[in-house]
């Protein structure tokens, strides 16, 4: 179901036009003035508002106040010309979502108005999320993706340009698959291409295809992923590893919607969704001139961001539970659990990896452990030099849990861990100087150090702060 948009304004020109440009990402309703605005708040609900400041019959001021009295979550764009601008920052400081100045670009009030109806959902009350252990088959209860799945259900219907942005393995694919699939287009087969995976000297060639003869190799025509992708979704992942020439043609093709095959003078309309994916920080690759600032500004629609996997250790119990429900039968294993110190380790560790490591390392434990429940010497080292397990009469963990094997490896553990950090302390992160006191190889000390899930750097921060604190 498409969200609801109430345009009010005295001019009807100005309404039939924002019928029109809104009409792609919502259901647009028209109020041609200020009273005529009020009388439809009293029966409509709506999902977010664009309105004129000076109208004949009175003030937008006025529409803003009985939005805010009635539906208090519902965003608020004020239109407003230059000399009224100390006005609209009044009303934002009254609960407006932003405003614009006329005159002005019609495509960016849509994307304003596309991520002002994205961020609204985030905000939506917990009787409005989906369920909170899954959604479209994504895992997790955290108030962080019961963000996620809201925002998805609101961002998918429409049709804005979708920049979803994460660390490597938080599965951005798995979002942008979502998004389809609850989608108008969600009929049509979906475009996956990762930018990173194909040869720079092809990557145009695939991306809008080429014409015969056109390069060495070219012997035929051929349609490239936004011709093939017509009518449905293309999603580019890493899309930070474009080159600026390329960049600069998905510019082009995103303003006009249209496709200039490699070759060709003739240019191919397409009617194609994009949802693009990266894990770099493209804010700043947009100031060292890395990207294209005027390609950054047409991804940057509607944002989706996802949280790592160590900023929601609630996740891991029912991610590492279905990864081995999953994996168990293929790896002709009988376990169907986790130890309590295992778990423990798998909430405490870091997970650079995300998710994909976390798949990874229960797949690696399930191949290894030869008992009923996955135990802590099953995981990988570098897991299991997380476990929390502190062997003192303040544990939080009931030893009775553990069994004897356990209850060993995690204080030898532990006990190695409390050892790192004491040296490491003591010579204040020069790696060179503990290691040669601790009597290891300089190399095996480092792979300690990673096992345990310490860094050199945290303990120059310390010598750093207390060289700070002297001056």
């Amino acid at each position: 179901m498409k969200p609801t948009v109430l345009v009010v304004d005295d001019k009807a020109n100005m309404l039939a036009l924002l019928s029109k440009v809104l009409g792609k990402s919502a259901k647009v309703l028209t109020a041609r003035g200020v009273r005529t605005a009020l009388q439809l708040l009293e029966t409509e609900p709506v999902t977010t508002v664009v309105c004129d400041l000076r109208m004949n019959d009175g003030d937008g001021l006025e529409v803003l106040r009985a939005v805010r009295a009635r539906w208090p979550g519902v965003p608020f764009i004020l239109m407003t010309a230059y000399a009224s601008v100390p006005t609209a920052v009044q009303a934002m400081r009254e609960g407006a979502y932003d405003y614009v100045t006329k005159p002005f670009d019609p495509d960016e009030l849509r994307a304003l108005v596309e991520r002002a109806m994205a961020q609204a959902a985030v905000l939506k009350g917990e009787h409005d999320a989906p369920e909170a252990q899954g959604f479209a088959g994504m895992t997790g209860r955290s108030p962080a993706m019961r963000a996620l799945y809201q925002l998805i259900e609101r961002v998918a219907p429409t049709d804005a340009t979708v920049l979803i942005l994460g660390e490597t393995g938080t599965g951005k694919e798995l979002v942008a698959r979502a998004i389809h699939e609850h989608s108008s287009r969600a009929s049509h087969r979906p475009i996956a291409v990762n930018c990173a995976a194909i040869p720079r000297s092809l990557i145009e060639s695939e991306l809008f295809g080429h014409a015969r003869g056109s390069f060495t190799g070219a012997a035929t025509d051929r349609a490239g992923l936004f011709e093939e992708a017509h009518a449905s979704t293309l999603f580019l992942d890493e899309i930070g590893e474009l080159r600026p020439t390329v960049q600069a043609k998905l510019t082009r093709v995103l303003e006009e919607r249209a496709v200039r095959r490699i070759g060709e003078s003739r240019e191919r309309k397409v009617d194609v969704r994009l949802i693009s994916a990266t894990h770099r920080d493209l804010r700043a690759m947009v100031k060292t001139g890395a990207f294209r600032e005027d390609l950054w500004f047409r991804l940057n629609v509607c944002v989706v961001e996802l949280p790592p996997l160590r900023e929601r250790a609630e996740d891991i119990p029912p991610l590492a539970q279905r990864f081995l429900a999953e994996r168990a039968p293929q790896s002709r294993s009988s376990a169907s659990g986790f130890s309590a110190a295992a778990m423990s380790a798998l909430q405490m560790y870091r997970w650079p990896g995300n998710v994909r490591e976390l798949k990874s390392a229960v797949e690696r434990a399930l191949v290894i452990e030869t008992t009923s429940e996955i135990r802590l010497e099953s995981l990988p080292p570098e897991v299991q030099g997380a476990s929390p397990l502190r062997l003192t009469s303040s544990s939080d963990v009931d030893l009775a849990q553990l069994s004897y094997r356990e209850a060993v490896d995690a204080s030898r553990e532990e006990m190695n861990r409390r050892y790192l950090e004491a040296v490491m302390r003591r010579f204040r992160g020069d790696v060179l100087k503990a290691a040669a006191h601790a009597g290891v190889e300089r190399e095996s000390f480092y792979r300690l150090l990673r096992r345990c899930g310490l860094s050199a750097d945290d303990f120059r921060e310390e010598r750093r702060g207390t060289d700070g604190s002297k001056n």
